[in-house]
């Protein structure tokens, strides 16, 4: 199996990709006049600028706790993937749709298609590379069949999610461009290129988007999918003296950093050192059983009915 790569290597390796992307596309898009090789420009710009944002809110997200935030700064890369899915939209995405209109509009004659077709390959072997990374994280911090889906929609990794996304999308652009430019040899139409254009940037767009609405619910204060509540709760009433949960809340504090609240019913007649040991115990099956759990507090309480008397 191969080895998991942190959240910090996911990224460093995404922003590496896009470093290259950046220069080498521009390059050859000025060289050829191909508005898809530009259009994959602004795409490794996009990448570039979010796989750096991503790694400022990695860093800034490793802050201990202190006195102003006592349960750590997890949270902050929510901020900061915001901003990246912002640019991706704003920026990126319709500058590569706009220059991919003026190529349907206005066609132009595109030079040296050889170099452009070795970029495209190029870009294509090293977007892949950057994918398998982020597809390695998210498959291997999940179980089961399909871990990598269920950590793509329901987990808080959202920096592996943003390189995901971001190197997928790099691998599915220049497979684009490379069908674009075949099409203008195969028929000699400079629109076929502007069309790649504009289709690097509505996926751009509309991957953007996903990530923003995803972002937002973590923001705002997501609680864990209900399969982790459910193993959650049956862990807790697994224990012993332990007779239910009468109250569970989670709520992600960063990337793979869960807060969980419990609140349980005991037994009668218990003495202070054998509750204060079933706390004890709870706590250290749930920190080793669920992976995210970062911050863990459980608390004693009596169900409503007995309060009452009934």
């Amino acid at each position: 199996m191969s080895k998991v790569p942190s959240d910090r290597r996911v990224v460093v390796t995404s922003l590496l990709v896009s470093v290259s992307d950046v220069f080498l596309n521009l390059l050859v898009g000025l060289v050829t006049g191909s508005q898809t090789m530009i259009a994959q420009a602004l795409q490794g710009v996009s990448d570039l600028t979010t796989a750096s944002v991503l790694y400022v809110g990695v860093e800034r997200s490793r802050k201990l706790p202190d006195g102003r935030h006592p349960l750590g700064y997890g949270r902050e890369v929510f901020f900061w993937v915001l901003l990246a899915g912002m640019f991706m939209f704003l920026g990126t995405g319709l500058l590569s749709v706009y220059f991919g209109y003026r190529q349907v509009v206005d066609p132009g004659l595109i030079d040296n298609i050889g170099l452009a077709f070795a970029m495209l390959t190029f870009g294509l072997v090293t977007n892949v590379y950057a994918f398998s990374r982020s597809f390695i994280r998210l498959a291997n911090t999940g179980k089961g069949k399909a871990a990598w889906k269920r950590q793509l929609l329901g987990s808080s990794m959202v920096e592996t999610k943003a390189t995901f996304t971001l190197d997928f999308l790099g691998s599915f652009s220049a497979i684009l461009g490379i069908l674009a430019l075949l099409l203008y040899v195969i028929t000699g139409d400079a629109r076929f290129d502007g069309l790649g254009g504009i289709m690097v940037g509505l996926s751009m767009m509309t991957a953007a988007v996903a990530l923003i609405v995803d972002v937002k619910s973590l923001i705002v204060g997501r609680t864990a999918p209900p399969a982790t509540q459910k193993k959650i709760a049956a862990l807790v009433e697994s224990q012993p003296h332990v007779l239910s949960v009468l109250d569970l809340r989670t709520i992600f504090l960063g990337s793979s950093k869960m807060l969980i609240l419990v609140e349980v019913h005991l037994e009668d007649e218990l003495k202070t050192d054998q509750i204060e040991k079933v706390l004890d115990r709870i706590k250290a099956v749930l920190a080793k059983e669920v992976p995210s759990a970062y911050h863990i507090q459980v608390e004693v309480e009596t169900p409503d009915d007995e309060l009452l008397g009934r």
